[in-house]
């Protein structure tokens, strides 16, 4: 994600630590923020229990916490029941989690106050890693990515009362797809129109109508593999309408997608693709672009950037770690959290230029950290395993 406005430390250590604030038990769902309040999951496996966690963002305090029965289930041994990252609204916090008693993926809505409004079934899930879905809110609906090996679906709910509006059937036989929709403005459509983007193993990259989950254009047959980053606008051009959507998969694939034109609400163009990275692509990490350039970080280490335009490498550069958590562009400066908590801060520049690396764990206590930051006033919100950290 690119965070806009804002300034964090460069040094992450004792100086700059502001609070840190013990959670419920581990998890990879990133920490999200809304006014005075972070929002983040924690799992107590033993307990078969998963923890919806409030704390004040100024001071690291608890707020409020709210737990659901989600039981025993498989997982992948890097997956975790406290998995899909939360989504905030201004009135209300949303999450997904999976019920093994009821064989049912879950979506619960709590007020920021921590008041129970409403929990709505998914659907069952087949996958053999286990499930984690993050939700997506926008102009009064959640969208849902439920795609799985037995098919699924991607639905708009009802914000309000978590009631189903549209499920856009998925065709199985693909693995489960991890990422979470864009919802992009149409250029050229009606006004105020939408279409959620969504990209699957066994559908390959689809653009679905806003309003009805009706099937706008699809890029059947592009992926080998499960899909985890998430799709997103790496390239706009205003005048031209141009728009560049960046997508991928294990196995070496990651390229990027000029959608159909519209005109008067009418498709006068097909979907294609314009470039695709050569080496070292990201299969976890969601890159991210300011629009002129692309950074893009590979589990193994590899940093590169490129032309968001054009798909040539700028430069790449080598970071010796491991990475789950996608990279924060922050006042022009990336940063990288490796899997045993080590923050990366690299130049968002001409040249590959590290500026600094911080070991955010003590020696003795060795905790994975799979979850991408969040920022928000001017602060920097990290979770490493049952801890969250505000720099």
């Amino acid at each position: 994600a690119m965070a806009s406005g804002q300034r964090v430390p460069v040094n992450l250590g004792r100086e700059t630590l502001r609070w840190s604030a013990d959670l419920p038990g581990p998890g990879s769902s990133s920490p999200v923020v809304w006014g005075e309040r972070v929002f983040v999951t924690g799992e107590i496996r033993g307990e078969g229990r998963v923890e919806l966690v409030c704390i004040d963002a100024k001071s690291g305090a608890k707020r409020w916490a709210r737990s659901v029965e989600v039981g025993s289930y498989h997982l992948h041994q890097f997956n975790n029941t406290a998995a899909g990252t939360p989504c905030v609204t201004e009135g209300l916090v949303l999450f997904c989690w999976y019920d093994a008693n009821r064989e049912q993926a879950m979506l619960s809505a709590y007020t920021h106050e921590g008041e129970d409004v409403w929990t709505q079934a998914i659907g069952a899930f087949d996958g053999q890693h286990g499930p984690s879905i993050a939700p997506v809110v926008s102009d009064g609906r959640i969208f849902i990515n439920h795609i799985h090996q037995a098919g699924g679906f991607v639905g708009a709910y009802n914000l309000e009362d978590g009631e189903l509006i549209w499920q856009s059937p998925c065709p199985p036989g693909g693995q489960s797809s991890y990422l979470a929709p864009l919802v992009r403005d149409l250029k050229g459509g009606k006004a105020g129109a939408k279409e959620v983007v969504i990209a699957g193993e066994a559908l390959g990259v689809a653009g679905l109508d806003f309003e009805t989950g009706k099937r706008n254009w699809i890029l059947p047959g592009v992926f080998d593999a499960r899909t985890i980053v998430s799709p997103f606008v790496v390239y706009e051009d205003e005048s031209s309408g141009e728009e560049l959507i960046a997508v991928g998969c294990k196995n070496g694939v990651y390229f990027t997608v000029q959608p159909p034109k519209y005109e008067d609400g009418k498709l006068v163009s097909e979907a294609e693709i314009v470039w695709a990275m050569e080496r070292r692509t990201p299969y976890v990490p969601t890159p991210v672009s300011d629009g002129k350039t692309v950074f893009a970080l590979e589990d193994g280490g590899t940093l590169a950037a490129l032309d968001a335009r054009l798909g040539n490498e700028r430069w790449s550069g080598r970071l010796p770690a491991n990475f789950y958590a996608s990279p924060l562009l922050i006042d022009g400066k990336l940063y990288c959290l490796s899997r045993i908590g080590e923050m990366w801060v690299v130049e968002a520049g001409d040249t590959f230029n590290l500026l600094k690396t911080s070991n955010l764990n003590p020696p003795e206590d060795l905790t994975w950290s799979d979850a991408t930051p969040a920022v928000a006033h001017n602060r920097l919100y990290v979770r490493l395993g049952s801890r969250l950290d505000c720099y």
